[in-house]
């Protein structure tokens, strides 16, 4: 009988060690926060979506989505704009607010009108003072936020949005409605498209809008309203509006799945130009072929942008392969895109590393670290650099810091399974 209980707990022990998988750490997207909102009277919660570079380089700024019905979109559309920007970098990398919506009674009263006779206990432009004047203060306040905001709404949130723009254009820079809602109240948006077009002139904003395959939403009567270039003829003899206006029908897609091909082509048509081929790359010559390429987001976001780290890598190996004197390229980083000018070390010191001038390349990547020491990117940099010159010991030293701050920052786990395997591989090596 204990024979038979000893082979049944070894048995088990073995079933459970090799079937039944260990929790490890937690993936998290994004935090949950809450601010007591004196404009709603109510405590209002949203969550925070940081991109992976959060926190690495101390003068980059973000720009900053706003996300209505927050809980139920934030997981597609954080993920879709990660694949974007920090990764295809086809976009710039922002920070996402998604804004809960308490219930969908309060999600209708939160995103409709006020209309003493038809809508009493709408409160739409309520919430969109408590979101720019309260939760907006709160994030500038608390972020690396940079001074380009977009708002998207879907649906009656999409109504939402397109009443923003009406309402206080200066509120944000973008514009994204999704198959919004406009049927409501007998289309009663209409009305204040007139009064918008007479009040306001060059007010520099976008509006994106997009309609799913369906049927009363009241969106295409919108879009003869919202024609700017009648408005422009009637209104102003042709004076421009300021309005970068754009509408998308996605006739396969049905109401619910809109959103995210809305989200993916609306962002890429705002950033049409960020995402720069090498063949258009190869054509900066000299310094001023480098600021025209990038001053017109360095305008948009502000002194806090970041050069597209692959496209910046990217010219600097061609103008040193050219033996282009890149001292007037650093100055100009320096003075103009200074977020950028770590990067520009970095990127310099693994162009010395890879044509051999390891001793060189390594004291630029070391002096990279202590002007800028929170970047994991750089530290690994470094380690690389130290392998190739066969410093195992050193190599291994800043492997282990680069490890040790990304997990302390929560980078993904591709780049910490990555960073174990060059740990490895020193290992390796030693044998």
């Amino acid at each position: 009988m204990k024979i038979l209980v000893f082979i049944f707990i070894y048995f088990f022990s073995f079933l459970s060690n090799s079937l039944f998988a260990q929790k490890d750490n937690n993936i998290s997207i994004g935090e949950k926060f809450s601010i007591e909102s004196k404009i709603l009277n109510e405590k209002r919660f949203f969550n925070i979506y940081l991109p992976p570079s959060y926190g690495t380089l101390k003068e980059v700024t973000y720009p900053v989505i706003y996300l209505m019905d927050g809980d139920y979109n934030f997981h597609h559309t954080t993920g879709l704009i990660e694949q974007l920007s920090s990764i295809s970098e086809k976009i710039p990398e922002m920070i996402v607010i998604g804004i809960s919506d308490a219930g969908h009674d309060n999600y209708v009263k939160n995103t409709t009108p006020f209309n003493k006779e038809s809508n009493p206990t709408g409160q739409s432009e309520k919430f969109l003072e408590f979101i720019f004047t309260e939760l907006k203060s709160f994030i500038d306040k608390n972020y690396s936020s940079a001074n380009f905001n977009i708002l998207i709404g879907h649906s009656l949130g999409g109504l939402f949005t397109v009443n923003a723009l009406l309402n206080k254009p200066e509120y944000f820079n973008v514009y994204i409605a999704i198959s919004p809602s406009l049927w409501w109240n007998d289309y009663e948006s209409k009305d204040k498209i007139k009064p918008f077009f007479d009040k306001y002139d060059n007010i520099d904003r976008k509006l994106f809008l997009s309609l799913a395959n369906e049927k009363g939403m009241g969106v295409l009567g919108f879009l003869d309203q919202l024609d700017v270039n009648t408005f422009a003829d009637q209104y102003y003899k042709n004076t421009p509006l300021g309005l970068d206006y754009s509408f998308k029908h996605f006739e396969n897609e049905n109401h619910n799945s809109v959103g995210l091909v809305s989200v993916d082509y609306a962002l890429k048509k705002i950033f049409a130009k960020y995402d720069n081929s090498n063949s258009k790359l190869d054509n900066i010559k000299n310094v001023k072929n480098f600021d025209n390429l990038f001053n017109p987001y360095s305008e948009m976001i502000g002194t806090g942008f970041r050069i597209p780290t692959r496209q910046l890598n990217y010219i600097i190996q061609q103008l040193y392969k050219n033996k282009f004197d890149l001292k007037s390229l650093e100055e100009l980083i320096a003075n103009k895109y200074s977020a950028s000018l770590s990067d520009y070390y970095n990127s310099l010191g693994n162009v010395y590393v890879k044509d051999e001038k390891l001793d060189d390349g390594i004291k630029l990547l070391k002096s990279n670290i202590e002007r800028n020491p929170n970047s994991p990117e750089y530290l690994t940099s470094l380690a690389d650099a130290y392998f190739k010159s066969k410093k195992l010991d050193s190599a291994k030293l800043y492997y282990t810091k680069s490890y040790e701050l990304a997990k302390k920052q929560k980078a993904r786990f591709w780049y910490l399974n990555q960073l174990k395997a060059n740990l490895v591989k020193i290992k390796n090596e030693k044998k």
